[in-house]
């Protein structure tokens, strides 16, 4: 019988020729493509202030591999109704994720988290305006649009790395769409169907200001064995300013957001509950070094987090993505009373070496009084970088 490793390399060499055939277009000439990203996470939560009642007090220390092979084309089209001659490239990638969790004893056939196969496509449809389709399982950092924490934790960016679905970008010089769908689980014994639609949009009118929205509508579903469905949409609009062109400092931006939540438990409570808030943001960077503080004012954005469903079986991060911060209360108040969430975060973030960047961070948190807080230190290595140089 094959071992895991031989069987995942016999895999590749079946599937992605056969996925050439298939995705890129005849004539095309063909080249051989790879990527690899790595990283590694050092962060430290100690959330005993507020009797670990957002998070529990946890030190995370892991390193993650995420290699990448396949064919990638590029095919000149005919110009378009308005005269435009574009080039399109075709990717075709097959990848894995390997995680190694410092002191967690998983053997070395466990660290295999899960393969990527995907397909893109980059095309420039005018002069100012290039689209990017990618479907697949695939990075989530193909995802550029700007989500509040309260859509999407740091924690749940690194352990669950990959979308499984499809992701529509369209650039301009001065702005970018998104709109994408994760399907997060297929419905079966233990596993409920779940998928998310998700759309970030920008803008920038002039370079002190930037406006856009970020949203998803999150479908929680049954499994074979617990009827039940949860909807959850998140809206946001937002606006920026950077005054750093006025000044002599790298960032100096002041940011405002609107959240606006509507939640349905169809079995156990029947009607949307509907929490809001706002969100403001400043941020202050020179020499790599930023000083970055968020309040939030509203409700509870989370407030089905500690509910149980038909079978049981707490909602918590299973319905909720965003940082368990945003779950705001009073101390002794009802879910629905508004109340302040503070976050402070003091960051360096250079750049090593070409491709290599380092962040020292630490993090504080308010709700109320001092709640708890993280210290980070986190590596990021990114070929790409260094392939785009090699190849101007």
């Amino acid at each position: 019988m094959r071992g895991p490793v031989t069987a995942v390399k016999a895999f590749a060499l079946t599937l992605v020729p056969a996925l050439l055939l298939l995705c890129v277009p005849a004539g095309a000439q063909l080249r051989f493509d790879y990527d690899l990203a790595s990283s590694m996470r050092f962060d430290n939560r100690e959330n005993a202030s507020s009797g670990d009642m957002f998070t529990p007090s946890m030190t995370i220390f892991a390193f993650r591999l995420s290699p990448e092979i396949g064919i990638r084309a590029v095919t000149g089209d005919a110009a378009n109704g308005y005269g435009f001659r574009g080039e399109a490239t075709h990717r075709v990638m097959l990848g894995a994720d390997v995680t190694a969790d410092f002191g967690s004893g998983r053997k070395a056939a466990d660290m295999l988290g899960e393969l990527t196969l995907y397909y893109s496509l980059q095309k420039q449809l005018s002069e100012k305006c290039s689209m990017e389709m990618t479907a697949g399982v695939f990075s989530r950092n193909k995802s550029r649009g700007a989500y509040s924490e309260a859509f999407l934790s740091d924690s749940l960016r690194f352990y669950d790395p990959n979308i499984e679905g499809l992701l529509l970008r369209f650039e301009r010089p001065r702005s970018s769409y998104e709109l994408g769908v994760d399907w997060l689980g297929q419905i079966g014994k233990g596993r409920r169907e779940r998928f998310m639609i998700f759309t970030a949009g920008s803008a920038e009118p002039w370079p002190w200001l930037r406006m856009g929205y970020s949203g998803y509508m999150y479908h929680y579903a049954n499994s074979l064995e617990v009827r039940g469905v949860v909807d959850n949409v998140l809206l946001s609009p937002w606006i920026e300013f950077d005054l750093a062109p006025f000044v002599p400092l790298d960032r100096l931006s002041f940011s405002f957001a609107y959240l606006q939540s509507f939640q349905r438990d169809r079995i156990n409570v029947g009607r949307y509950q509907c929490p809001q808030g706002g969100e403001f943001t400043f941020e202050l960077r020179k020499w790599k070094l930023s000083l970055r503080n968020t309040l939030y004012y509203g409700r509870d954005l989370m407030p089905l987090y500690d509910s149980f469903d038909a079978g049981g079986f707490k909602y918590g991060s299973g319905l909720y993505m965003g940082d368990p911060y945003y779950r705001v209360r009073p101390a002794g108040a009802a879910i629905d009373v508004p109340a302040l969430y503070e976050r402070i975060d003091i960051f360096w973030e250079p750049r090593i070496a070409p491709g290599l960047y380092m962040k020292i961070a630490a993090r504080f948190n308010f709700n109320g009084r001092y709640s708890g807080g993280s210290q980070i230190v986190a590596l990021r290595f990114d070929l790409q970088e260094l392939l785009s140089k090699k190849r101007r």
